[in-house]
């Protein structure tokens, strides 16, 4: 974290680049993204403690009005930054699949974990972890929000598409929420604790792609075990 300085005379903080004349019409989807970006900046300059909306708003060249319209506290607008991260792991893999299919559905929620991996192990998302974690004790409604709209949301479509699986009977996966936890973990964990504690700055995406691969071997052979010791007592 860094203490704020001042911005130079002549100089412009805003996101928008500024343009002579008339001022340029924004919808609300680009303010909201505008504002997003801005506040995922600053959150990571300052800190989330330090962090005033009011910087987030000059920095995005809006109005504190403006920003209360769209989000209406700090805590919203942080959950608002994870939301936006997440998006980038792309749609959740329910009903992306035939269930009869077992070969469909291993590529799928291997292709679903790469993308979640990624994810979890981007350089700005780890910034973002380590900024939770050295907040947490003074800001824990930042935890709260950093887990349900990351984490959370991230291990229920992992979740749900197990559950789907196991209720066609493709897969013997009786507690999905737990599945989905054990599966990310072998996937990230390591290397994610690699990334937080500073042993590495990146990591290759061949790696991160073998870590995947590796966790869907496991987890398939595991419930494929299962699913056929199931039918065999039927």
């Amino acid at each position: 974290m860094f203490p704020r300085v001042g911005v130079e005379k002549g100089s412009s903080p805003c996101a928008i680049p500024v343009r002579r004349g008339r001022p340029c019409q924004i919808d609300e989807p680009e303010r909201r993204r505008l504002l997003i970006e801005a506040a995922e900046s600053v959150f990571l300059e300052f800190g989330y403690s330090a962090a005033v909306t009011s910087d987030i708003a000059r920095r995005a060249c809006m109005s504190k009005k403006t920003l209360y319209r769209l989000f209406d506290s700090k805590e919203a607008l942080f959950a608002a930054v994870i939301a936006s991260r997440r998006e980038s792991i792309g749609p959740a893999p329910v009903g992306d699949v035939d269930s009869a299919d077992i070969g469909a559905v291993r590529r799928v929620l291997s292709g679903h974990l790469g993308q979640l991996a990624r994810y979890i192990l981007a350089p700005r998302q780890v910034a973002l972890y380590r900024l939770v974690i050295a907040e947490a004790h003074r800001a824990p409604e930042l935890s709260s929000a950093f887990y349900r709209e990351g984490p959370g949301k991230a291990l229920a479509h992992i979740a749900e598409f197990l559950r789907q699986q196991n209720a066609c009977g493709t897969l013997c996966v009786p507690d999905p929420d737990l599945d989905a936890i054990m599966l990310i973990s072998m996937a990230v964990s390591e290397l994610h604790m690699q990334l937080l504690i500073g042993a590495v700055a990146k990591i290759a995406d061949e790696l991160v792609q073998a870590r995947v691969n590796h966790a869907i071997r496991l987890f398939f052979d595991g419930v494929a075990q299962q699913n056929m010791a199931g039918q065999e007592r039927g």
